[in-house]
């Protein structure tokens, strides 16, 4: 489904936000702190922690349907894949060696706008034992980078 390219920008360490939604079709919202790309399979994994994302776990489990952007905000390239499949699986040490990789990558990139590492741990790196992996397949991914090619599906 996902570019080699869009797989390799996806997992670069970018601003990532999780979306799933309830019943009345309310959204709700977690930030992620990583992602991988299974290259066999084609699913995603998208690593968050437990604070903070209590109603998205929720609406995640209730229906599976997810949307998750990920943006780097550096450029303001964006991209977001949504499937209907999501489903909470444990947290391995590879994942949380991903979320780590992720989260400094992310304040390289806001290094030279005056955000360091300590601002991005701060906001995002959380107790190890709180991780949560989020498994799905994408169905459907879309630039969603400020311009005219905003909401375009990418090609696979």
């Amino acid at each position: 489904m996902l570019s080699e390219a869009t797989a390799a920008f996806i997992q670069s360490g970018l601003s990532i936000t999780v979306v799933g939604c309830g019943e009345r079709l309310v959204p709700s919202i977690a930030k992620g702190a990583g992602c991988t790309v299974d290259a066999a399979s084609g699913q995603l994994t998208v690593l968050l922690f437990a604070d903070g994302a209590d109603q998205v776990t929720r609406d995640l489990a209730r229906n599976g349907r997810i949307a998750v952007c990920f943006s780097k905000p550096s450029t303001d390239q964006t991209v977001q894949v949504k499937g209907h499949d999501a489903r909470m699986a444990p947290a391995t040490a590879q994942d949380l060696a991903t979320v780590r990789r992720s989260l400094d990558l992310f304040a390289e990139d806001l290094g030279p706008m005056g955000w360091d590492q300590r601002f991005v741990d701060t906001l995002f790196w959380r107790a190890p034992a709180d991780l949560m992996a989020v498994r799905f397949t994408p169905e459907a991914a879309f630039n969603q980078t400020p311009g005219p090619q905003a909401g375009a599906p990418l090609e696979g």
